[in-house]
């Protein structure tokens, strides 16, 4: 369990310093976010493709992967909070700040779900759930931060705001634990509802974002995240 907690501390701080050092001023280049989503895409369609799903039983468990991701496609069209690398990225948000902030929390406590789904099966599908999650919340912690900002939110709200949704990936990773040790039957239903949200995320979230520009970099970006994703395959694991 000593993995599953230490993934919990860094999947905290990989959001709060995302979106801290935004405040501070040290903002990411735009280029370096738009290739850090390029590769956190790539991880989280082969994740949900070539580890989650397959686990899930899906022939009898493929009505959640669906819901996984037609939840996400409607909270999207509601709030409009992908993670953004564009350097006016506020500018380019329609909806209020606390719809942003409630997207993008909902966003993080399912992500903590998945992990602790992931951990609930085996500690190497939870080992590499987590990792594709740390990589993608630095970016997402810079986006929300900036998004509050430019709707005039005060600093120490915005710290307020970015702590809450900071703990709640960690929050819906312990939530998630202790529930599947009362009923393990729905470890596969949950599996397969959160292959279907990465799968969500990652195709249309991440994608439209990180090809807005036609950059050939952004396609190696992706393609390492894929193969990254499937060295556990590779090695059978």
């Amino acid at each position: 369990m000593i993995g599953f907690y230490f993934s919990l501390v860094v999947s905290f701080f990989s959001a709060f310093l995302g979106g801290y050092l935004n405040l501070q001023g040290k903002k990411f280049s735009r280029e370096w976010l738009k290739l850090s989503n390029g590769f956190s895409a790539g991880l989280l369609i082969t994740i949900s493709l070539a580890h989650m799903l397959p686990e899930a039983e899906l022939e009898k468990n493929y009505i959640y992967a669906v819901a996984g991701f037609g939840i996400f496609y409607l909270i999207e069209g509601f709030t409009k909070t992908g993670s953004c690398s564009d350097a006016h990225c506020p500018e380019s948000h329609p909806t209020g700040g606390i719809i942003a902030w409630s997207g993008m929390s909902f966003h993080a406590l399912v992500d903590g779900i998945a992990m602790g789904v992931g951990f609930g099966r085996s500690l190497q599908l939870g080992f590499i759930i987590a990792a594709a999650i740390m990589i993608h919340k630095a970016p997402i912690g810079f986006s929300l931060t900036g998004i509050l900002a430019s709707r005039g939110y005060k600093h120490r709200s915005i710290i307020l705001m970015l702590l809450i949704f900071s703990l709640l990936t960690p929050l819906g990773a312990l939530v998630s634990v202790m529930f599947l040790e009362i009923d393990k039957s729905m470890l596969f239903k949950a599996l397969a509802f959160s292959g279907g949200t990465f799968l969500h995320i990652s195709v249309s979230e991440l994608l439209p974002d990180v090809h807005a520009e036609n950059k050939r970099t952004i396609l190696y970006y992706v393609l390492a995240g894929i193969l990254t994703a499937l060295l556990p395959k590779f090695f059978g694991l």
